[in-house]
């Protein structure tokens, strides 16, 4: 599933290239905040939201470029996005940088009438050093570890504008997302064979202007 969602992002990157280059100066903005968790990512999305005992949690800044609106005629929108994300370790080690690239694809048609948007980012992450709960967790089971590997992150949220029926707010929206960093099973030579990585679960406000 991963490699056709590849796949699609970069053959509609390719065939919307002008679309791309000529498209609004709009951006998003958005700031995310949240904590690690031991849980995988598949008991997540099912929703085991259970935070690691050691509390490191991350913040971060991210920018996003509209790329195309309602994709074939479909309700999903496509964004390049950059972001920077602090982590904060606690004391278990030195605080550190994270840094990603990646298109993020929103779907968008809902049947109520608060705009509301289901998104899934994919990517790529560097990290200053590995964080403190991917390190444990892959070097106890003694797997490699990489400062680039496979970024996804997963998000839900609705519109600021709608809930509370202000114009001003009509551009904006808060909800939550999981951050996701791996390997990809181990089955990807390019992010070092990791077998596994990190998870966290935020909030987020993102507006665009």
């Amino acid at each position: 599933m991963i490699k056709f969602i590849k796949f699609l992002s970069i053959y509609i990157l390719i065939a919307h290239w002008q679309t791309f280059v000529f498209a609004e100066d709009k951006l998003y903005y958005r700031i995310a905040s949240g904590l690690a968790t031991d849980t995988d990512l598949q008991k997540i999305v099912r929703g085991d939201l259970e935070i690691d005992d050691r509390h490191t949690g991350i913040l971060g800044f991210e920018l996003g470029k509209p790329l195309v609106e309602d994709v074939y005629g479909l309700p999903v929108d496509l964004v390049a996005k950059v972001g920077l994300i602090r982590h904060f370790e606690r004391g278990l080690q030195d605080d550190f940088n994270q840094y990603t690239l990646s298109i993020k694809a929103y779907y968008k048609k809902f049947p109520w009438s608060i705009g509301t948007r289901l998104g899934f980012a994919n990517g790529l992450s560097y990290v200053d050093q590995i964080p403190f709960v991917e390190r444990e967790s892959l070097e106890g089971r003694n797997r490699n570890t990489s400062h680039l590997l496979h970024h996804m992150d997963l998000s839900f949220d609705m519109n600021l504008g709608d809930i509370f029926n202000s114009k001003k707010l009509k551009n904006c929206f808060f909800g939550v997302a999981i951050s996701h960093r791996s390997g990809i099973f181990g089955k990807v030579k390019f992010y070092g064979d990791v077998d596994g990585g990190s998870n966290y679960n935020m909030f987020l406000i993102e507006c665009l202007r």
